[in-house]
């Protein structure tokens, strides 16, 4: 990590937590309430979209007609239900406390509504009075605007060259680009690697990721 960085900043769905599955599911299920039986293709369409963006596209691909309040409780309510049993990714939660450990600045940067994210947070024993988080409810404009991450860097008092993002999502990474950060990019799957910016740093793994962030993992025991 370079001397100058000050503060890490992580996106949660997808990078701290394996949660991408649990929204697609809920998405699946209040579409299934229309009668509306998604394609396997989904998941590519709504990666790293807003809640609100997500309700745009299936209203105007499967031609229904929803109000976003009812559409985004029913889909709060099913997270809600299963969040509980949320993991987080393989060897994200050793690198965030590898960090947590050297005692730089750490935020959550979400597109999640805030009632969603503190469940994650819930889940991953991740929550600190001390902590910042940014959801969807606290910015007029979720990722890819640089809002998000523009907000966090202010409540951390960084300026964001000081600052450091963690995205699985291009969205996500061309969000914290457009603030102005330098990127890890975490991705799950190699076959979205090119879809990333290509000012985003391409990490493949959890020891690459905490190589590129200047920390040691502890070894399991």
């Amino acid at each position: 990590m370079k001397q100058d960085i000050k503060a890490v900043l992580w996106d949660m769905d997808g990078t701290l937590a394996d949660s991408e599955a649990l929204h697609l599911s809920t998405l699946v299920a209040v579409l299934n309430q229309h009668g509306i039986e998604a394609g396997d293709d989904l998941h590519a369409s709504i990666f790293g979209k807003t809640g609100r963006e997500v309700h745009t596209y299936c209203c105007e691909r499967f031609g229904i007609d929803f109000d976003y309040g009812p559409w985004s409780m029913a889909r709060a309510r099913h997270f809600l239900s299963e969040a509980p049993n949320m993991q987080a990714r393989p060897g994200a939660l050793d690198v965030y406390h590898a960090v947590r450990a050297t005692g730089k600045r750490q935020a959550i940067v979400s597109n999640s509504s805030r009632m969603l994210l503190e469940a994650g947070l819930r889940a991953l024993d991740l929550q600190d009075p001390q902590l910042i988080s940014i959801s969807a409810n606290d910015v007029r404009f979720g990722k890819p605007d640089p809002e998000p991450y523009q907000r966090a860097a202010w409540l951390l008092r960084v300026i964001p060259d000081e600052a450091i993002a963690v995205e699985d999502s291009p969205t996500g990474a061309s969000a914290a680009i457009a603030a102005g950060m330098r990127v890890l990019a975490w991705p799950e799957h190699e076959s979205v690697v090119s879809t990333f910016p290509k000012d985003a740093q391409i990490v493949r793994s959890e020891h690459e990721l905490a190589e590129a962030l200047g920390v040691r993992l502890t070894p399991s025991l």
